[in-house]
């Protein structure tokens, strides 16, 4: 119920709603590595990432499908859904990591979390948007911008070196 309150909000839409989910679960799971061997205590942060990653799994089926244009709408949730699936099968085999150290699996999550919420911050917001209809229709900013900021830094460094 929390996360379809915020992903229909203007100030915190898809993006940031799935990212931050993703990046509390990731918190949630480093803090157990910091937790001495207090098993009510790792208990409740293991199941409050938990409960951030299934927040984050409910908005990524809304905002995925908004993600894709029409024409590939269904190949593209296809593929986020075999994505997902994948994870799930690998999922049960990180806990067997403990053998290499007793904070491992949750090391592996954190960063899972982290690292997919701050890439998450890439994608383009949906929220209010028109779908796009066909290929052409897509346009990313978000993506232009990363170039753009790119090509600045470029351009400064040739100024810098080879300066007139």
């Amino acid at each position: 119920p929390l996360c379809i309150y915020f992903i229909n909000k203007n100030w915190a839409g898809r993006r940031k709603s799935m990212s931050s989910f993703l990046c509390l679960a990731g918190s949630f799971c480093l803090c157990t590595t910091f937790v001495p061997e207090n098993a009510g205590a790792l208990l409740s942060l293991a199941l409050l990432g938990k409960l951030m990653v299934s927040a984050a799994f409910n908005i990524a089926y809304v905002y995925s499908s908004e993600l894709y244009p029409t024409v590939i709408r269904n190949a593209g949730l296809g593929v986020c859904s075999m994505s997902c699936r994948v994870g799930g099968i690998l999922a049960p085999f990180v806990p067997s990591m403990r053998a290499l150290h007793t904070s491992m699996p949750f090391t592996i999550f954190c960063l899972s979390g982290l690292s997919a919420g701050c890439v998450g911050l890439l994608l383009p917001e949906t929220l209010n948007r028109p779908a796009a209809e066909t290929l052409e229709d897509l346009s990313s900013p978000t993506h232009s911008r990363v170039l753009e900021s790119k090509a600045l830094l470029y351009e400064d460094d040739n100024r810098k070196s080879n300066p007139k």
